[in-house]
């Protein structure tokens, strides 16, 4: 092979080289911003879920106690 061949396979293994290493950092940047969004939305849930259980938790104890109060004034009268 001559001297213009190389050069010429080197410049177009370096286009190919730097193209695919492109198109790769644009897919991990993608794949980084999708996962990052739904990771904010699962923990958005998550809370929102948390926060749920304990209203749940705390109308069961108003309940609870609110039972026992009238447990109480029944066993009174």
């Amino acid at each position: 092979m001559s001297k213009w061949e190389w050069i010429l396979y080197a410049a177009a293994a370096y286009i190919a080289v730097m193209t695919l290493v492109r198109f790769m950092r644009q897919r991990r940047n993608a794949l980084t911003t999708q996962l990052r969004k739904a990771f904010d939305e699962e923990h958005q849930r998550a809370l929102e879920a948390k926060k749920k259980q304990k209203r749940r938790d705390e109308e069961l104890k108003r309940q609870t106690v609110f039972e026992q109060m009238l447990e109480k004034s029944r066993d009174a009268a």
